[in-house]
């Protein structure tokens, strides 16, 4: 018989050994679910038929482990002995499918972990500082629709948000942005080659980053097994050097280096090329030369030219994003779908400010304001101007003890927004104390030097700088940085390849108001009208004569590509603006505006100098002539911008009275009516063309609103 001691021994011995066991068998089934779980993966990754799993065991799976290093060379494991099975049952073509694509794999999970890090939080609107947002928390769904290839508008792009709101939005197909490579409804296959068009700030660039953030996040695409998104604002600064398609691939991502290049043919693989607009390369498909080399350095023109062609990887598919206007660059033969970004509907900009205000008070208090004033709901299909929107009335809601006036025009607005910025940039880094209502002197500097730089790039049509673009305007190259920290909403400055920076305005409205914001001083400080070189006798004339050259510059655009900076101009004219923007008049601007210093109160406007009331006369002249009906329709806004809404009052009393005589008109009442009709808050339903009674002349000036119908009777 044993001794207690002894059975103490034998039974701690016996449960030592029962503990062993079960963390054996426990290791034993952990490794075969590490087995089961990586084989299908590499099943997934490298067969689209494959099953899917679903969004929450993806996301277990992109848990990321305590050690890569140790869970890579288990991976290799898990192949080399699937690759040994598969040989043993003889499927040899299987074992080496798996073996070259399990590299491919590999580098493709690195490739989705470094996309995940990129684009899941984002500044919005603000190029380095502010809060960081996480993209889908912020993330307001956009209408895209398709449009037929070889439509190519060069209209500015104010003149196509306009339109665009005018478009019964339940009456086109919308196309979500995974979808974006799918087959339409009866369409048999996906397209190759989509381009996807949309004014400046619409949301082209947030687009791609939600797809490209999607599918590394596995919800969706899961059939794409690489998706490479390459900015032309970037492909520039590679401009005069030469690459394989590989080694380009690799100054856009690491993680390409070793990642299979050679199996790319035979992938589902996506090329994004965002921002055609911005290309400085020639893209010149007529004598670029044939390439089919993935191995083989040329120019980084030769090698777009010949992806998108379908000459180099013919399978990839290409998804390329533009301004209306530069879509052109692009022979017709090779885009397969247009589409294009409407922006947002009127029920998606309430979804943004209620998204972006969880506060319900202030959100239905902005949702109210917008809604009242027509131009700024317009803009506000702009996700952009939406953003700015926000900013601005945030602030002044916030802070309604001031008794200041909320804006109603676009001018206002970005006048608020321009003075928002400089405040907190003065108070951030010149010390500027809460009351002091001066702009510093360092801060007027700054705001003259990037109107000038918005005016001479708003001339060439570039909305990209670079550092010779700076120079050429007098731009300190180390002072650019200080712009951008100090406006950091306004001018932002980006890191390109091999750390090259990159400056532009955070949207095209924004380069247009400091530009127009840079003329007007121009003339008021210096003296020196930059729209026009001939001289007047009066100070009020030579006002007038600014404002009418930048009327008639505007008319004598082909496109309308000064609508908007005419629009800006003629907003700045007006007393309350300059009240804003009063610090950055000089002596002898206050002494020409009459000082303008006095606290204008809600619902005033201030007086109106001589040389207002000659350019609404002259507006009203041009209106009265041959137009068309999108430049009477900016001529209204500029009326609108200038308070003076005579000719839209004329009308309304004429529509509230019953039925109205359109040969009885004048020119100008008759582009009144048309402007009504289209700029209506009420969604063109019905339109009544019986109502009025109408020459034929007439009936074809109101084309324009019979399109803009769902139904005309």
């Amino acid at each position: 018989m044993r001794r207690p001691q002894e059975r103490s021994k034998v039974t701690s011995a016996q449960s030592v050994q029962q503990n062993q066991t079960e963390l054996i068998k426990r290791a034993e089934e952990n490794a075969h679910a590490f087995l089961d779980k990586e084989l299908k993966k590499l099943w997934r990754d490298l067969f689209s038929d494959y099953p899917q799993c679903s969004e929450s065991q993806r996301e277990e799976e992109d848990v990321e482990v305590k050690n890569e290093e140790q869970r890579r060379r288990a991976i290799d494991g898990v192949v080399d002995i699937t690759k040994l099975c598969l040989m043993e049952m003889n499927q040899e073509e299987l074992a080496n499918t798996l073996g070259s694509g399990a590299v491919a794999v590999q580098y493709q999970h690195k490739l989705k972990s470094h996309l995940r890090k990129k684009f899941q939080c984002v500044f919005e609107g603000i190029a380095k500082a502010g809060r960081r947002t996480r993209l889908n928390d912020f993330y307001t769904e956009l209408f895209i629709t398709q449009r037929g290839i070889g439509e190519v508008n060069q209209e500015h792009e104010v003149r196509l948000i306009e339109k665009a709101s005018r478009k019964p939005a339940n009456e086109e197909t919308p196309i979500r942005c995974e979808d974006i490579f799918k087959p339409l409804p009866g369409q048999d296959k996906p397209h190759r080659t989509i381009m996807t068009t949309g004014v400046a700030g619409i949301g082209k660039t947030v687009l791609t980053h939600k797809f490209t953030l999607d599918w590394a996040e596995g919800k969706a695409n899961h059939e794409i097994h690489f998706t490479f998104l390459l900015t032309f604002r970037e492909l520039n600064l590679l401009k005069g050097k030469e690459f394989s398609l590989a080694e380009l691939l690799h100054q856009f991502s690491v993680e390409t280096k070793e990642a299979g290049i050679y199996r790319y043919n035979h992938d589902q693989v996506v090329f994004i090329l965002d921002g055609l607009d911005e290309c400085r390369l020639p893209l010149d498909f007529q004598n670029n030369p044939i390439w089919t080399d993935i191995t083989k350095p040329t120019s980084v023109d030769v090698l777009l030219t010949n992806i998108i062609r379908g000459v180099l990887l013919p399978s990839a598919r290409i998804w390329i994003t533009t301004r209306p206007a530069a879509a052109n660059q692009i022979p017709a033969e090779c885009v397969d779908m247009v589409t294009e970004v409407r922006g947002f509907t009127d029920p998606q900009k309430e979804y943004y400010f209620r998204k972006r205000f969880r506060e319900g008070t202030l959100a239905s208090t902005i949702i109210s304001h917008v809604k009242k004033s027509r131009s700024l709901h317009i803009m506000c299909h702009i996700p952009v101007f939406c953003w700015i929107t926000a900013t601005v009335l945030e602030d002044l809601f916030k802070t309604s003890q001031r008794g200041e006036e909320v804006p109603k025009t676009v001018t206002q607005m970005y006048s608020h927004f321009l003075r928002v910025q400089s405040i907190q940039g003065d108070r951030k880094y010149h010390g500027r104390a809460e009351s002091d209502p001066h702009w510093s002197s360092e801060t007027r500097e700054i705001i003259v030097s990037l109107g000038k730089l918005a005016f001479k790039q708003l001339e060439k049509g570039q909305l990209i700088f670079y550092m010779a673009d700076l120079a050429e305007c007098g731009i300190d190259i180390r002072a650019a940085s200080v712009y951008s920290g100090v406006f950091t909403q306004i001018f932002k400055e980006e890191c390109g390849l091999y750390q090259d920076m990159v400056f532009c305005f955070v949207h095209l409205s924004i380069q247009e108001f400091m530009a127009a914001l840079y003329v007007f001083l121009s003339y008021i400080n210096t003296g020196v009208n930059l729209l026009s070189e001939e001289q007047s006798a009066s100070r009020e004339d030579e006002l007038f004569l600014l404002y009418q050259s930048a009327v008639d510059k505007a008319l004598q655009s082909e496109n309308g590509h000064l609508d908007l900076f005419l629009r800006f101009l003629l907003g700045i004219s007006l007393e309350t603006n300059q009240i804003l923007l009063q610090d950055l008049l000089g002596p002898r601007g206050n002494a020409l505006l009459g000082n303008p210093t006095k606290k204008i109160l809600p619902g005033q406007t201030g007086k109106r100098p001589r040389s207002n009331t000659k350019i609404v006369h002259y507006i009203k002249e041009k209106i009265g002539g041959d137009l068309s009906q999108e430049r009477s329709i900016n001529l209204f806004h500029c009326l609108n911008e200038l308070n003076d809404c005579s000719l839209v009052v004329d009308i309304q009393q004429y529509l509230t009275s019953g039925s109205i005589s359109t040969e009885s008109l004048s020119s100008a009442q008759w582009s009144a009516l048309v402007f009504i009709l289209l700029t209506s808050e009420e969604e063109l339903g019905v339109f009544y063309l019986k109502k009025y009674s109408a020459s034929e002349e007439g009936l074809l000036g109101l084309l324009p609103v019979i399109k803009a119908s769902k139904i005309s009777l």
